[in-house]
């Protein structure tokens, strides 16, 4: 596959992994971690964005090409799922369903 793409995968994930930490952290700074399933939520797409972010280095670094390929595919699929985890939480907050 293409290396361009392992590398927007990796910047994108690691700038919303970012942003899972922050959503964590607070949480558990404004005490509300045991009130809601937020952090749960919030938790899963932490760990999906640091599997993107992981599996897409290796995709980089990997001079194997069907090993980049592989890594690449599972970077791409735990970033849309970590985006798709995002999304519901987010229509659950602005809902007040959580």
């Amino acid at each position: 596959m293409n290396k361009n793409k392992s590398e927007h995968i990796l910047n994108s994930a690691s700038s919303l992994l970012g942003f899972s930490f922050i959503a964590i952290t607070t949480l558990r700074a404004l005490n509300l971690i045991h009130k809601t399933h937020v952090d749960e939520f919030a938790s899963i797409t932490l760990v999906m964005f640091m599997m993107s972010v992981i599996f897409s280095f290796l995709s980089i670094r990997s001079s194997d090409k069907l090993k980049s390929d592989k890594f690449e595919k599972i970077a791409d699929g735990a970033f849309l799922f970590g985006l798709f985890i995002m999304l519901l939480l987010i229509v659950l907050i602005e809902t007040e369903i959580v």
